[in-house]
């Protein structure tokens, strides 16, 4: 059933100008964007960049030189990309459970498995920050790997997220906050760590021109089909078929390279001002919290000591299936949602060797939806995200 009113779940913000700036940098002769100290400025560290999240996390996990098959703890409700790049780099995931408040991982549980470990990969879900200073007074002699592929400018404690750990990682592919095409950023404490990342990155593949131009448009028409009225029409009733053949997502596939000059461009042209966008995501959700109103909807809260960038409004239930007719009820009234993460145990049994023990990880697999929010939106739609789910009340009764 089409629908071209149909409010896509994420913001691909990928537009014509950014097409056409691309296209251009790519064509003439520049070989470098010369920007990049924009990221020592924000993060006060030195940047090595890589095309992906799950590319960052395998040259960190690789140059940490860990015997292989080490156990490397990750939470179970997060990307199964990240177990992708343990796997890639040797290494073995050692699934701890989650907080259902935050939903990053549970320190009991980390406490209980910690002995196994010979690294620990945190991630900030949702954009919410993990809780650090227990993290990091548990783990004093492991390595701490910072999961920021959603926390861009979240803070914990005053600090932005990635400045906590041995080592750090952010993600910018289109879906991301960013949404420059793909596009990834390490950074470490470590300065051998750091030189060791630099030379590993240094033997990967480059983009040629080429794959460059294909990149950006591909990236562009992608983004194009997630915006009214293409997603109601195009994007959600055949993106999901075609996701299984072309893999419009990215959700799967390891393909180690060096960032698309192109795609370094975006980012570091959008980071100088995007902390403002965050603002305008942010007071989204600091509304529809305000304005829900739905005794069967845990929201999601800011935590104590730490500032949510929002990359996700996240709502849960206490039944999948009252989670599946939210979701049912929403795309009715024109809203698509995500089941996020709805098939992450399956996949973690078949493919990484789970075996049951994370609860909350499973709980929060079948109940929560991610709700759009995004800075994209105008008044008018994020009011009627609100007056919907606020009508689940006598849906669900």
């Amino acid at each position: 059933m089409q629908n071209i009113n149909l409010i896509p779940r994420f913001n691909w913000d990928y537009g014509l100008s950014d097409l056409y700036k691309s296209v251009a940098f790519i064509l003439s002769s520049n070989s470098a964007y010369a920007q990049k100290q924009v990221f020592e400025t924000i993060f006060g560290s030195i940047p090595i960049f890589t095309n992906s999240g799950r590319t960052s996390l395998y040259t960190i996990l690789k140059c940490l030189n860990l015997p292989e098959g080490s156990f490397v703890g990750v939470p179970l409700f997060c990307c199964p990309v990240v177990f992708d790049a343990i796997k890639n780099a040797g290494l073995v995931p050692k699934f701890i459970d989650i907080n259902l408040d935050d939903y990053n991982i549970a320190i009991s549980d980390l406490t209980i498995k910690k002995n196994a470990l010979s690294a620990v990969v945190v991630v900030h879900m949702f954009g919410n920050p993990a809780d650090m200073d227990p993290i990091s007074a548990l783990c004093n002699d492991l390595p701490i790997i910072e999961d920021c592929a959603q926390s861009l400018f979240s803070k914990y404690k005053g600090k932005l997220t990635g400045c906590f750990g041995t080592a750090s990682f952010f993600s910018f592919r289109s879906g991301k906050y960013i949404s420059a095409g793909e596009g990834s950023i390490i950074f470490s404490s470590d300065a051998l760590l750091l030189e060791s990342s630099k030379r590993l990155v240094e033997t990967f593949d480059a983009y040629s021109p080429y794959n460059e131009i294909s990149h950006c448009i591909a990236t562009y028409i992608k983004s194009t089909l997630y915006h009214k009225p293409w997603y109601g029409i195009i994007g959600y009733p055949i993106g999901r078929r075609l996701d299984k053949k072309f893999n419009l997502s990215a959700k799967t596939g390891f393909d180690l390279k060096k960032i698309s000059k192109c795609d370094l461009r975006i980012i570091c042209e959008r980071l100088k001002t995007f902390s403002e966008k965050v603002e305008t995501q942010r007071t989204n959700a600091l509304f529809l919290l305000d304005k829900i109103k739905n005794e069967y909807i845990a929201l999601p809260l800011e935590i104590n000591n730490c500032r949510n960038n929002y990359y996700q409004f996240t709502i849960r239930f206490n039944k999948e299936e009252h989670r599946n007719l939210a979701a049912q009820y929403l795309y009715e009234n024109g809203i698509d949602c995500a089941q996020y993460l709805n098939e992450v145990v399956d996949i973690a049994k078949e493919n990484f060797g789970y075996g049951g023990d994370c609860p909350n990880a499973e709980f929060a697999s079948k109940t929560v939806l991610s709700i759009p929010h995004y800075y994209t939106l105008m008044p008018n739609e994020i009011e009627h995200i609100a007056k919907v789910l606020n009508e689940l009340n006598y849906y669900l009764h």
